[in-house]
């Protein structure tokens, strides 16, 4: 116990707030406790991890993918949120790639609600499924916010909206918030012309402040005169302050058939289409039947997607708080002069300046020596003979010169004088 006590002290394990999710299955297994999806629930999907996912056969079953994995599609239910991360960003890295299908808003692998409403995914990447990424056939709503689509290249569609009730008013509404979509490629025959498809009217796209970029929708077309978008619906589209740029398409960048198409702010770039530059709607047969639909342009001189909102003269919320305390009676006033100021300034006097040195000398020599004589040069021999200086004998041996008959005597005395108290005290 303390061994791992220590190990889980020394080494901690990863924590992303709450506990994420590694496994896809753990959505599947939690939501078969909730029979009532009205009330909200948030799932938050493990960062820095690549999610390999598996592939369909023909009954709907998910079976291994190209890298051995079995990871279902992220069954979407009424009222849920799907995060990366605490945050919700493509910075955590969460990826989705490969297999059949990334978003499952069908009923076709047995989520059998009747709607997908309020359903937000934040913070993924999605790359290259077979099929869709997303498939959704039910009334309700789905927020994609800061998700990127990238490198789908042998897919159907990537975003595949396919509600159609004729018994019923309700749409299904999917909006795309500070999203990207970037380096696809139309595949082929048996695919659609586009990324985005809104198969009937009941299907509203709502694409605010993202980007389509390195998009090529001409390869392989056989019919990119007529056949080539990167959005196509039959839905209401709704774009705004989005950019087009450096995509290759025939016909033009977004198509609508007979509904409603709001453009504001958009921007676009070497990205236009033979038939239109930038959008084309279809809004009677006898267009659709000539092929001859009303164009409308791109509103923006530059990409609105990289700048910032400039600064407001007002906050855009009301302060937090009340004010901590209560206004003070009367105001605060500083006291009165001790003195009245004088009639007139008082003026220092000027600065004393010295003048700058000069090169040469500022006074003359003196021509004779002081009144103490001239200075005497050292002699080699001292004037007076040196004054001896008494010194301890370290030893026995005399000690040469004038002290050493003044020191033998010391020492007698020394001796009688020892002596004599010794024998005293005894």
């Amino acid at each position: 116990m303390i061994i791992a006590f220590l190990l889980l002290v020394l080494f901690p394990t990863e924590i992303v707030g709450q506990s994420c999710i590694d496994d896809i299955s753990e959505i599947y297994e939690k939501e078969e406790l909730y029979s009532d999806t009205t009330f909200p629930r948030l799932y938050v999907i493990c960062p820095r991890r690549i999610y390999d996912m598996g592939h369909l056969d023909f009954n709907g079953n998910v079976i291994e993918s190209d890298t051995g994995s079995v990871v279902p599609p992220i069954p979407l239910r009424a009222n849920m949120t799907i995060r990366c991360g605490d945050q919700g960003s493509r910075d955590n890295l969460c990826w989705f790639t490969g297999g059949d299908l990334h978003m499952d808003g069908t009923s076709v692998l047995g989520i059998k609600d009747d709607t997908v409403e309020n359903v937000k995914i934040e913070g993924f990447v999605f790359i290259g499924s077979r099929q869709h990424s997303l498939w959704a056939n039910k009334p309700g709503s789905i927020t994609f916010k800061d998700c990127e689509f990238r490198d789908f290249v042998n897919s159907q569609v990537p975003i595949m909206l396919d509600y159609y009730d004729s018994t019923s008013s309700t749409e299904l509404v999917v909006s795309f918030i500070d999203c990207e979509f970037r380096d696809n490629r139309y595949f082929g025959m048996g695919s659609q012309h586009s990324l985005i498809y809104g198969n009937s009217a009941q299907n509203r796209l709502i694409i605010e402040s993202s980007l389509f970029e390195n998009n090529d929708m001409i390869w392989n077309n056989t019919r990119p005169d007529s056949h080539s978008f990167l959005i196509e619906s039959l839905g209401p589209v709704e774009l705004k302050t989005t950019c087009f740029q450096d995509n290759a398409v025939g016909a033009s960048d977004v198509v609508v058939f007979g509904n409603t198409f709001q453009n504001e702010f958009n921007f676009i770039t070497n990205s236009s289409g033979q038939l239109c530059p930038f959008s084309s709607v279809f809004e009677t047969i006898e267009q659709f039947d000539s092929f001859t639909p009303k164009c409308i342009d791109a509103s923006e001189s530059f990409c609105n997607w990289y700048a910032t909102d400039m600064p407001t003269r007002s906050p855009t919320t009301s302060p937090s708080s009340e004010p901590t305390g209560a206004p003070s009676a009367k105001p605060t006033v500083s006291l009165a002069p001790s003195s009245r100021p004088s009639t007139s300034p008082t003026i220092t006097a000027r600065p004393t300046i010295t003048a700058l040195p000069s090169e040469q000398p500022s006074a003359v020599h003196s021509e004779g020596p002081t009144v103490f004589g001239a200075t005497r040069s050292p002699t080699t021999s001292p004037t007076e003979p040196p004054v001896p200086i008494f010194v301890w004998p370290t030893t026995d041996m005399p000690i040469s010169g004038t002290c050493t008959t003044y020191t033998r005597i010391n020492s007698k005395l020394w001796f009688f004088f020892g002596a004599s108290i010794y024998f005293v005290i005894s």
